[in-house]
């Protein structure tokens, strides 16, 4: 879609003059030329330091020198307040006050910013400047058309992603209350009652039991599994007196636009997608959404669903309604790794014993026609990934020295480099720069060891640590390739099986951030975005009526009422000018 010119004087004022007040945070000295600025989406815990210039692994490299001229180099890093990211970016591109670095989290395709100005064309410079990163690139061709943007015929190298090593784990997923069903659960099959508990109190992975689904399983698989744990949730809600809660809540507009539970009755999304045939395809008037809204009406008129869902404005898609999920009074959320296991337990009337799972998406098998059953979600927004966030430089860094700057960037895309942005500095490091975050925060000799199998390994302050230790401690806000296989997570199998359901099923259908709307021109782009925004304008408005009843979902009018007037906004325009991107583009 176009960058909207839109500016905020007061928020203007600010940015500008951050953008004057370069304090050579880290660099100590570095030279005019290599002093930078980088906008980022989101900074570590607060907690730990409120400059991310303070980043250990940031001052280390600030303390070396780069490049053919052995400089020094300083970054001030822009970094918005909590909540306001969104805001913060719309104020830089309205006012042109751009950052030299810019992390493009939520920017507009590379091609759009490229041709507006914004950003430089950095081909030669990469190929150049970043053996280390070319290498990656050449070994993972799969990720070839992610790297480069395809400008009148030609591949540019407008930004450079972040990597993985290897297929991550995601930060978050649905939990549920395990230690419920087992308390209050009966065998389907059987009607035995179940038996599980820890094996060890201090161990909060130390969970076993004899749980069965309907389905047959040790994990849930479908939508019946899912209403079938809600009806034990009632049981523990009337034993314990909970009142005033629910079995599960949704994002406030009754979906997320990337599919995700939405995905789980068809496929797709309430956006666009790309099907298993390579066809794009309109999710939101499709009759998987309306299976999707029958089931949300039906959890909504049980009671099973958060009756206040569409108030929690404020509340990001993991932390729904944090506080009760952390009293230990719902049963079914979507949360964070720090929550599975029993990492939830306060030792109070709610949360005493509590043992968290983590879950795949269900397959549905109840709600719509035979088109909307039994089919795999595939529109996932943390679905797995090898390649991340990516950074552009913009025209602000004009009459800088590029190649200095790339050439840091670039060693953390060497084996070496690697693992000092994913892991942090090493006590010999430490020890020689003498960076004392790691000492203050317990953890003297670094962040991990090296152990017997020769794998990186967490030390045991940070694999236990609940907060944000670890992104703290590392470089995770800059370029860099990140380790994966490398390291050995110590996990425990439970923990590790609760993620490894994160990412049972593969995001295959999503088309925003693929090459398919990256290489999009300017005035395609703005055609569908402004298609897109339309209908997202409106699904976001109206889901919620159909959820609550007040349109009704099985009601052939009202659903008409509905697709009429997605009708109204064209999205088989949009359709008509995705799909030569997608023939020519594979995802």
């Amino acid at each position: 879609m176009k960058l909207k010119k839109v500016l905020s004087l007061g928020l203007a004022a600010v940015t500008a003059l951050s953008a004057m007040m370069l304090t050579g945070c880290g660099g100590g000295g570095a030279s005019s030329d290599t002093s930078y600025t980088m906008w980022i989406y989101q900074g570590a815990d607060a907690s730990y330091y409120a400059d991310y210039a303070d980043n250990p692994v940031f001052q280390y490299l600030s303390s070396k020198t780069w490049g053919e001229e052995e400089k020094k180099i300083d970054i001030e890093f822009w970094v918005p307040a909590a909540g306001t990211a969104t805001d913060s970016y719309s104020t830089m591109m309205g006012s042109g006050s751009y950052p030299d670095i810019l992390d493009c989290s939520i920017s507009d395709s590379p091609i759009i910013m490229y041709q507006e100005g914004i950003i430089l064309d950095l081909t030669e410079y990469i190929k150049e400047y970043m053996p280390n990163y070319m290498k990656y690139l050449e070994e993972h061709p799969e990720l070839k058309s992610y790297a480069v943007s395809n400008v009148d015929g030609e591949d540019k190298y407008l930004s450079i992603m972040n990597v993985n090593e290897d297929y991550p784990y995601t930060y978050c997923g649905y939990c549920y209350r395990r230690d419920w069903i087992v308390k209050y659960g009966t065998n389907p099959q059987t009607g035995a009652k179940f038996t599980g508990g820890y094996t060890d109190e201090n161990d909060v992975d130390s969970w076993e039991d004899d749980v069965v689904f309907p389905s047959g399983g040790t994990d849930p698989v479908y939508i019946s599994d899912w209403e079938w744990m809600f009806e034990i949730f009632e049981k523990a809600y009337a034993d314990l007196g909970i009142e005033d809660t629910y079995c599960i809540s949704v994002y406030f507009p009754g979906f997320t636009w990337t599919g995700d539970l939405v995905s789980s009755f068809g496929g797709g999304n309430f956006n666009f997608y790309e099907d298993k045939d390579g066809k794009v395809q309109y999710g939101g008037s499709s009759e998987h959404a309306r299976a999707y809204l029958q089931c949300m009406n039906t959890w909504y008129e049980k009671g099973w669903l958060d009756q206040s869902f569409n108030e929690r404005t404020s509340d990001m898609f993991y932390a729904i309604d944090n506080t009760a999920v952390r009293q230990g009074k719902v049963g079914m959320w979507c949360g964070m790794q720090a929550e599975l296991g029993g990492r939830l337990d306060s030792g109070d009337e709610y949360t005493d014993g509590i043992y968290v799972a983590g879950c795949a998406l269900p397959i549905n098998d109840i709600y719509g026609d035979e088109s909307c059953k039994n089919v795999e979600p595939d529109c996932i927004m943390t679905g797995r990934n090898l390649n991340g966030v990516s950074y552009a430089l913009t025209s602000a860094i004009e009459g800088k020295d590029i190649p200095t700057l790339l050439t840091m960037i670039d060693y953390l895309y060497s084996e070496e480099g690697a693992a000092l942005a994913s892991l942090g500095l090493n006590a010999e490091q430490i020890a020689e720069s003498g960076i004392s975050f790691y000492e203050n925060n317990g953890i003297a000799d670094g962040a991990y060891v090296i152990n017997d199998e020769g794998k990186y390994e967490w030390v045991d302050a940070v694999r236990n640590d609940s907060g944000g230790l670890k992104t703290a401690a590392t470089f995770e806000k800059f370029p860099h390739k990140q380790l994966v296989s490398s390291i050995d997570e110590g996990y425990a199998d439970t923990y590790e099986h609760s993620m490894e359901l994160w990412i049972q099923y593969k995001n295959t259908a999503q088309i925003q951030g693929t090459p398919i709307t990256n290489n999009m021109s300017a005035e395609d782009s703005n055609a569908v975005g402004d298609v897109m925004n339309k209908c997202l304008d409106y699904t976001q408005t109206n889901a919620v009526k159909y959820i609550k009843g007040e349109k009704d979902i099985d009601s052939d009018k009202d659903w008409g009422d509905w697709c009429k007037m997605l009708e109204k906004y064209n999205y088989k325009k949009a359709i008509d000018i995705y799909q030569p991107y997608a023939d020519r583009f594979e995802i």
